[in-house]
């Protein structure tokens, strides 16, 4: 038997949705055929790409790769396909970003403002979604690169030391620690800190204990399952305190003011790193991270 495009497609189907049957369904074809193109292209190439699950499917680690170099080739075909009789059109690859924090100023704002003044044909699209998530996209090669925050970070693959941002708290206008210029995490240990269940709201859930937690006891932490940017409006409507990084300051929220907190006299600041692959043969991911080595040299 012979590999067609069409049991590549129908594999890099079942690993974006993680299921036959929603993979199916995106691709307007039967589960049972979609299912039947993947157990074909296993026998051909005598590996097994997926873990197949009740919950769904999810890509083995020979999968991981094989799925990786098919995701090229069809890209590759397509491009073929859309330049008849003229040879390869030459129009960029698309770069795929995988985030989960704020991009309305900062850092990761300007890095992508001067990669689009340097790049203009280089289309680009975002990924959300968890650290753990995105860096399983980055696996299976439906993200090239993803910006997360550092602390706990386990990824054994390509890896660069990106900027680090302060910790700020969000307050409201009126509450009585918002007149302060500057905030000592002592002067914090009695308030009620909001904490997102969403990346990086447990990374600063520790920062947060690391400082206030004393003898025995504990800060007061409120736990919500929605993102920061859905929660942070109730700081303004209960007077709670919220921990947030930099560039999540330019959220232009009312009510809210942002003050810089200290330990002693040092700032307390979340660190930043791109996490690829790097065996990914993107040629925008190359110029992207080009870009990114200019303006964040890794000295270590």
């Amino acid at each position: 038997m012979t590999i067609e495009i069409r049991h590549l497609r129908s594999a890099l189907a079942a690993a974006e949705h993680g299921s036959l049957r929603k993979a199916a369904a995106a691709s307007g074809i039967r589960a049972a055929l979609l299912s039947k193109d993947i157990r074909l292209l296993e026998d051909v190439i005598g590996c097994t790409l997926f873990i197949r699950t009740p919950a769904g499917v999810r890509p083995t680690s020979h999968g991981i790769d094989f799925l990786h170099v098919a995701r090229q080739i069809v890209h590759d075909v397509d491009m073929l396909a859309n330049s008849p009789g003229s040879g390869p059109r030459k129009t960029a690859r698309r770069l795929t970003i995988g985030y989960y924090t704020s991009v309305s100023t900062g850092n990761l704002r300007a890095t992508l403002g001067e990669f689009q003044r340097r790049h203009p044909t280089i289309p680009w699209k975002f990924v959300g979604g968890s650290r753990a998530s995105l860096l399983q996209k980055i696996e299976t090669g439906q993200v090239d690169i993803a910006i997360v925050t550092a602390g706990g970070l386990e990824w054994r693959d390509a890896l660069l030391r990106l900027w680090s941002e302060r910790c700020v708290a969000a307050l409201r206008t009126d509450h009585k620690l918002a007149a302060l210029p500057v905030l000592e995490w002592s002067l914090l240990r009695h308030e009620r800190f909001l904490i997102s269940t969403h990346d990086p709201g447990p990374e600063i859930a520790d920062i947060i204990r690391h400082h206030l937690s004393v003898d025995v006891r504990a800060p007061n932490l409120v736990t919500h399952d929605m993102e920061t940017q859905f929660l942070k409006p109730f700081v303004a409507e209960n007077g709670s305190v919220m921990i947030d990084y930099e560039s999540a300051t330019g959220d232009g929220l009312s009510n809210i003011v942002y003050r810089q907190v200290l330990n002693g006299r040092q700032p307390v600041e979340l660190r930043f790193v791109a996490c690829w692959r790097a065996d990914n043969p993107n040629p925008s991911l190359a110029r992207f991270l080009q870009l990114l080595r200019e303006r964040y040299p890794d000295i270590a």
